[in-house]
């Protein structure tokens, strides 16, 4: 039977890496380097920091160079203490590659579609020092043909110069054959859309679509994408 998709790209974090869980192991022991004991929602308080700068980085007004320290000087500032952002930034993606995980069902979704034929990317928009080193440590690399990380190409998703290095990278495949997967409706769906390939949002909680944003699929579960290709 044809394919109706040949190429996939999936998204990274929260598409197949449980980055909510690694994220708040990650924080929580960096917490303890700190030795923070206070009654306070640390992880909350560090992600209002942490949306606002990553939203800068989608909309072009913040590189990452900036985006790494930022988060961390709100963070300190928003407590009224002292420390070093960088050194906290880096400590901070230090652990988050020691507690990478993948979304439960995504290895077998990735085994079951390389051996139908499917050609796999990842394309994120992560940080260097953290996607590709766990994406190795979790053993998933021989999966993709390409990984295109935006923090090494200088440009993020949604912009269509993120997705015009990723067409260049599986060859310009035509772009009906194409589908973008990913749980970030401005990110994914949005980018994916606006370059004319297909997109399915990957939405666990099913939460409502409030934006513009409109994918040709939603799934609540990484499984049900065998229903879609």
């Amino acid at each position: 039977m044809a394919m109706k998709y040949t190429h996939l790209l999936f998204d990274a974090d929260n598409t197949l890496f449980d980055f909510n869980s690694s994220s708040a192991r990650a924080f929580a022991k960096f917490i303890d380097h700190l030795n923070l004991d206070e009654d306070k929602d640390y992880y909350a308080i560090y992600q209002i920091g942490n949306h606002q700068v990553w939203n800068k980085f989608e909309a072009g007004t913040m590189d990452t160079m900036t985006l790494k320290w930022k988060r961390f000087e709100l963070f300190f500032k928003a407590l009224n203490i002292q420390s070093d952002p960088h050194e906290a930034n880096s400590l901070y993606l230090k652990f988050l590659v020691e507690f990478a995980s993948l979304i439960p069902g995504a290895r077998k979704l990735l085994e079951d579609l390389k051996s139908k034929g499917y050609r796999l990317s990842i394309i994120t928009n992560g940080l260097k020092e953290v996607q590709k080193p766990r994406i190795n440590k979790i053993e998933i690399a021989h999966f993709f043909e390409s990984i295109i990380v935006s923090d090494e190409i200088d440009v993020a998703k949604p912009n269509p110069s993120f997705f015009q290095v990723t067409a260049d990278s599986i060859g310009h495949p035509p772009k009906e054959k194409v589908l973008v997967i990913g749980d970030s409706l401005s990110s994914d769906i949005t980018g994916g859309n606006n370059y004319g390939y297909d997109t399915c949002w990957y939405n666990p909680g099913n939460k409502k679509n409030n934006t513009s944003a409109k994918p040709t699929y939603v799934i609540d579960e990484l499984s049900k994408l065998m229903d879609i290709i």
